[in-house]
């Protein structure tokens, strides 16, 4: 069963073996430490220096721009995903 890095409206990403009801699936990878390693490479980091966000989303001023910021950055997660498989 593959892991799946996740994000919530404020941008926050998480990680689990499934996506909370709140949040959007952004990747999914069967070794948990290479997608997390691929998801911290792109994110950004907040101020407290730990939490991984979404570049876009904590700004965005509507849904539709978050829904976008987010669509990009799961391409970019996908893209690093399949370059590092090979």
């Amino acid at each position: 069963m593959p892991f799946i890095a996740y994000a919530d409206r404020s941008g926050v990403i998480g990680f689990g073996l499934k996506s909370p009801p709140e949040a959007l699936p952004i990747g999914r990878h069967p070794d948990l430490d290479r997608l997390k390693t691929v998801v911290s490479a792109v994110a950004r980091r907040a101020y407290d220096n730990k939490t991984l966000l979404v570049p876009g989303i904590p700004e965005a001023a509507t849904d539709k721009d978050a829904l976008d910021a987010l669509a990009s950055f799961t391409r970019r997660i996908e893209h690093r995903l399949k370059e590092s498989e090979s």
